[in-house]
């Protein structure tokens, strides 16, 4: 199911950003015209929908294979579209809240999840979900009802433990979620969310168990190399340069592409003086994100500490290109009097 995530309170890598005005959709012909409706992925879900058009499953079904090949703003649609349809299907009201929660519309979000609720009286995970958008709302006293209600009735349900960690923190009480966060942990060692959550508080608190936590996290899931950049950055904030080096190295040893890790190499290049070394390096993370304005303004600063001005002018030109108010890469041209 794309509409789910394994933990409720999700903090890394979830739905990418969705940008349309909320509004249900039907088969007009600028939709069925739209390229994503016809990738072959979402065909025959398009074909469905075409035969049965007042078949809300072929709406929810399509919705899910749009947001497989990225398409969430108009995966966001056909949501909508389905639940018009069928409003007492308690996955479409879910799927919209995970929706509403990831645009930042808390009270959208509440109201679907109450909507679920109202469907499925008493769910543990709908109330969890509940918890979570009246947390983002900044209702305290209401996120916490909703996870008292199910720990009174499963005190070592993992999800609300972990639900109970967030709320700590988002009452500044860290050592209190670090807690109830190893609580989660204890019941469900592979709780990946709940793992690297607390590497995170362990590294906010400076806590000398923090690159081993981030390491147990990536052990979790060897395909998410963010673990082992968190570890380099980690390093960094510390000003231990080498260490931070060898993390983004050993991230970059697992993905090739993870430009960030080149982008933070190179900046500890330019610290140490090794402009030369750096350039290299922004290069290098120029060719995994082509469009990156920040790998192309760092260029310009390798550029402009080795004294080729007309260089690093080139580079920041292009670092505005693509973000035309890049405030430091404007700063510089002006700098270098171009």
């Amino acid at each position: 199911m794309l509409f789910t995530t394994r933990s409720l309170y999700a903090v890394k890598n979830y739905w990418l950003p969705l940008f349309l005005l909320l509004t249900a959709c039907g088969t007009n012909s600028s939709d069925t015209l739209a390229p994503a409706y016809h990738n072959p992925v979402v065909q025959p879900y398009t074909d469905s929908i075409k035969a049965y058009p007042d078949e809300a499953r072929w709406y929810f079904l399509r919705a899910q294979a749009l947001a497989s090949v990225h398409e969430d703003s108009l995966s966001l649609l056909d949501v909508l579209q389905a639940y018009q349809l069928d409003s007492l299907n308690p996955s479409y009201p879910e799927a919209l809240g995970f929706l509403y929660l990831n645009m930042g519309q808390a009270a959208k979000a509440q109201t679907a999840f109450q909507r679920r609720l109202k469907l499925l009286p008493g769910d543990a995970r709908t109330r969890l979900l509940l918890s979570r958008s009246y947390l983002q709302g900044g209702q305290m006293a209401e996120a916490q009802e909703q996870v008292d209600k199910v720990l009174r009735a499963a005190p070592d349900y993992p999800d609300a433990l972990y639900a109970q960690a967030q709320i700590k923190a988002a009452q500044n009480d860290t050592p209190a979620a670090i807690t109830y966060t190893q609580m989660a942990l204890k019941v469900d060692s592979g709780y990946y969310d709940a793992a690297y959550q607390l590497a995170d508080y362990y590294g906010a608190m400076k806590h000398p168990k923090t690159v081993d936590q981030y390491k147990y996290t990536f052990q979790l899931d060897t395909l998410n190399a963010d673990p082992l950049f968190d570890i380099g950055y980690f390093y960094e904030q510390q000003q231990q340069w080498q260490q931070a080096k060898a993390a983004y190295h050993n991230c970059l040893m697992y993905d090739r592409d993870y430009t960030e890790a080149y982008l933070q190499t190179g900046k500890i290049l330019l610290r140490q003086d090794s402009a030369e070394k750096a350039l290299r390096i922004f290069n290098l993370a120029i060719t995994t994100a082509p469009n990156s304005a920040e790998a192309y303004y760092q260029k310009g600063v390798a550029f402009e500490l080795t004294g080729q001005k007309d260089s690093a002018g080139e580079a920041y030109r292009q670092a505005l290109v693509f973000k035309p108010h890049h405030q430091e890469a404007t700063e510089a041209l002006k700098r270098l009097g171009q």
